[in-house]
């Protein structure tokens, strides 16, 4: 009997299997039928809901389907992200210094008087690094220095021709002698002409001597005209040989006088006026060096 028993159980568990085989089969043909309610429009198949027992082949309500394809869509970079738009506050950029270069410069500095006005120009070009800029400097602010000692022996020697201009043209204008050998310069050409030169020279040391003070401290020139060291220049060179003209006429005069009648008064006089007014062509001479040289710096600036 148990044989039997178990053969007929194994027989019924075959065919409990069988008919599930067979209603799946069924489903799955269903279910890839085209016609099938269970498939979408992109042929994915819905699957039936657990829940809903009532009918095995009507299915619930169908979702919508879902867009899994994938595009391209050109999107701007500069709107991806927009700092602006951000609800917090980004913090402020530090500040950025240009890296610092090594100075280099060289000063060229030229002064230029024109019309009534002095213009002064400056030119600044490249030099050898932070040493040629300091030593550009340092030959500017040394150029200067020498332009104030030249205008200072300038002046000292304008001093010194107003002082040897006036006691040359005094002491000749006072030589007069009375009585019987009574004499006077005013009798003699040469000694008229060398007390004429001292008294141009005393007038022009005079003015010299005003507009170089004038200068110093106003920092002004009484002669604004683009022409002025010229016209320094040729003065002093005109003067000094005036002067040496005239004493040299004046000593040859004196050297006549005393080889005839000797040695007075008279000619001590007009010897030590012609000693005064050799002084003052040296140092119209000198002055005349001065204005040269300040006529070639301001040509070549």
């Amino acid at each position: 009997m148990e044989p039997k028993a178990s053969m007929k159980n194994n027989q019924t568990l075959d065919d409990i299997m069988k008919q599930s085989s067979s209603s799946n089969s069924d489903s799955l043909s269903h279910l890839d039928s085209p016609h099938s309610p269970l498939r979408s429009d992109h042929g994915d198949s819905v699957p039936p809901d657990p829940q809903n027992t009532s009918s095995p082949h009507v299915p619930p309500a169908v979702s919508p389907p879902v867009d899994n394809c994938k595009a391209l869509v050109a999107f701007d970079k500069s709107t991806q992200f927009n700092a602006n738009s951000s609800p917090f506050a980004s913090p402020p950029l530090p500040p950025t210094t240009p890296p610092q270069q090594p100075l280099q410069l060289s000063v060229n500095r030229s002064v230029r008087e024109e019309g009534q006005g002095m213009t002064t120009k400056t030119k600044v070009s490249g030099g050898g690094g932070r040493g040629g800029g300091a030593r550009a400097v340092a030959a500017v602010l040394r150029r200067s220095k020498v332009k104030e000692t030249v205008k200072m022996a300038a002046l000292g020697f304008r001093l010194s021709e107003i002082v040897l201009c006036l006691i040359s043209f005094s002491v000749m204008a006072a030589d007069k002698t009375s009585g019987w050998s009574g004499d006077s310069f005013d009798r003699y050409k040469e000694y008229r002409y060398c007390l004429s030169v001292n008294v141009i020279g005393f007038v022009y040391a005079g003015f010299q001597a005003y507009a170089l003070v004038y200068h110093l401290i106003m920092r002004k020139h009484v002669i604004r005209h683009y022409l002025r060291q010229h016209f320094d220049f040729f003065m002093d060179q005109i003067l000094a040989y005036l002067l040496l003209s005239a004493s040299s006429a004046a000593a040859t005069r004196i050297d006549d006088w005393q080889s005839n009648w000797g040695k007075d008064e008279f000619t001590e006089m007009t010897s030590a006026s012609v000693a005064m007014a050799f002084l003052a062509f040296t140092a119209f001479a000198l002055s005349s060096l001065l204005s040269g040289y300040e006529l070639c710096t301001h040509e070549s600036a």
